[in-house]
């Protein structure tokens, strides 16, 4: 498609522009633009951070939507039996949940939604305070989105469904509340509950399928965005920074061949000005300067033997200016390779050189802008990490008892600091990606250490055995367990089920694990109960391309 003539104008204006330009702001430019990707590069990661937690709340909400249906249900089934008020009485309770959920999800449908009352229908359905702006935000921002849209639908579905339950309730307790409640009545209403569960049971499936696919999605699509902004940054660093050195080096030649001739008596050759810069200036008063020399040459050849001795000066001196240059452009281009590594070092310096001179708010702000950009940089090579996973292109037979060895070498300190303790049974020599597969028992060691009980000595069993031409892989702990509801989640990245301090993470370490299980030919599980440990399952295959 051919550009119109107001953009190509605009496009050689701004090449001009930028080429004339003095080279301190060449730099400056440089180094902006630079900035400006790198903020851009940290809004997309904190939009998509907090669109996945978003997402995770969702999944939440919808486990606790879920389970207060299961339990309003049982506490109907109850009060048919026991005629207790107080059996019905919880059963209003359990319904709250799913009535709040439905009321904000009528008033996020408005045009013009009342947020006070969409809020307080999250509360009421007993999602976390902090998560309902983030949903809130979620719904009606990517409402038109295919998942969204989906997630949403099986929403209103199960809404519907759950309108039955409730209608079903007050009938079971007119009936109930009568002095001769009929048995046949009351028999026959119950016999409705199990279909309408029944009916209500796929859309909560649909529910929760839609947002997982939603969430894969935006993990696929983040990681591709961040990658090529992250390249863009370098490209464009790099662009930038040749374009700036091939002036200088460029117009430096031209001024070189032009004071080289000039030394010489040969005043025809001129110093060609490509822009009008420091060295596009120094060109052209250069070539005034040799013009000059050339017409008084020419007009008193008495003061030859004078004027080449000034010729000879000036052309030194110049010479030592292109020197100068030159130097000055070698560090400029070189220094311009990591921007992010020297604004990190003003930050260091900043606090080494100030510390406690300026106000209490100063020394915070920029403890503040050093803990964030340190967590960027783990985070952001945690995610190179995670995409590099999968290059290893030589695979090797590989000792696993060996292997477990040296990562309990590299996890001694920890391990010796919670006096845990790591059992392997015989394990095989197989084909494998070393690296990778070392990776891969260090995660799933350290995870156990890492969500131990507080009061017991963490104990780690590792072993294997053969099936159906695959090596079958155990990680068993004692440790705090998983809830069974989360453990089709837990591979997913950036899914962080505790979020209290000695819980901390990335959310990234057993997705790097199913990652390199799937580049090995096989698949990862778990096994678990809350406070009674859990069991990792991996399996690897026979044959490695």
């Amino acid at each position: 498609m051919r550009l119109s003539s107001k953009t190509l104008k605009m496009k050689i204006g701004l090449f001009k522009w930028y080429r004339n330009v003095s080279i301190a702001k060449k730099l400056y430019f440089t180094v902006g633009t630079m900035a400006l990707l790198i903020a851009f590069e940290l809004f997309v990661l904190i939009f998509s951070i907090n669109t996945l937690s978003s997402v995770r709340a969702y999944v939440g909400g919808e486990g606790l939507w879920s389970k207060a249906q299961k339990d309003a249900m049982y506490q109907l089934l109850k009060y048919a039996h026991t005629h207790d008020e107080a059996d019905y009485a919880r059963f209003q309770e359990f319904m709250r949940v799913n009535l709040g959920d439905h009321k904000t999800r009528l008033e996020l449908s408005k045009p013009h939604p009342d947020m006070a009352i969409a809020r307080q229908g999250f509360i009421e359905g007993r999602n976390h305070p902090d998560d309902i702006d983030g949903m809130i935000r979620l719904l009606r921002r990517f409402h038109g989105d295919y998942y969204i849209n989906k997630a949403i639908t099986a929403w209103a579905n199960a809404d519907r469904v759950v309108a039955g339950f409730t209608t079903i309730g007050e009938e079971l307790h007119e009936e109930i509340s009568k002095s001769n409640p009929s048995q046949e009545r009351i028999t026959d209403l119950v016999n409705r509950i199990d279909p309408l569960n029944a009916e209500l049971t796929p859309f909560e499936d649909e529910f929760s399928y839609a947002l997982g696919e939603g969430s894969r999605w935006l993990e696929n699509t983040v990681l591709h965005v961040l990658f090529f902004i992250a390249l863009s940054v370098e490209c464009t660093g790099l662009l930038l920074a040749w374009s700036v050195s091939r002036g200088i080096r460029k117009g430096l030649k031209e001024i070189l061949v032009s004071s080289r001739a000039v030394a010489k008596g040969d005043f025809s050759v001129k110093a060609k000005a490509f822009s009008r810069d420091e060295i596009g200036i120094l060109a052209n008063d250069f070539n005034m300067m040799a013009e000059e020399l050339e017409r008084l040459g020419k007009e008193n050849k008495e003061v030859n033997n004078s004027l080449e001795k000034k010729v000879r000066q000036r052309t030194a001196q110049i010479e030592s200016k292109n020197k100068e240059l030159e130097q000055f452009a070698y560090v400029a281009s070189h220094d311009l390779q990591e921007p992010l590594r020297t604004i990190s070092g003003f930050v260091e310096l900043l606090q080494q050189q100030y510390k406690g001179q300026l106000d209490e708010n100063a020394d915070k702000f920029l403890d503040y802008l050093l803990q964030a950009s340190e967590r960027m940089k783990v985070l952001i090579k945690d995610l190179l990490d995670y995409s590099r996973i999968g290059r290893e292109k030589e695979s090797r037979q590989v000792d696993c008892n060996l292997l477990v060895k040296e990562v309990m070498a590299d996890l001694d300190k920890i391990i010796a600091d919670t006096g845990a303790t790591v059992h392997a049974s015989s394990l095989p020599v197989l084909q494998a990606y070393p690296t990778e597969l070392k990776l891969l028992f260090q995660n799933l060691i350290s995870n156990s250490i890492k969500f131990r009980k507080s009061n017991e000595v963490p104990t780690i069993d590792i072993g294997s055995v053969r099936e159906n031409g695959h090596w079958k892989f155990f990680v068993q702990d004692n440790g705090i367990g998983i809830d069974p509801q989360f453990l089709d989640r837990i591979f997913i990245i950036f899914q962080r089920l505790h979020t209290r301090s000695e819980y901390e993470g990335s959310g990234i370490g057993l997705a790097h694990c199913k990652k390199i299980v799937e580049m090995h030919g096989g698949r990862i599980w778990a096994e678990s109960t809350p406070g009674e440990g859990s069991r990792f399952f991996f399996t690897i295959g026979n044959e490695l391309s």
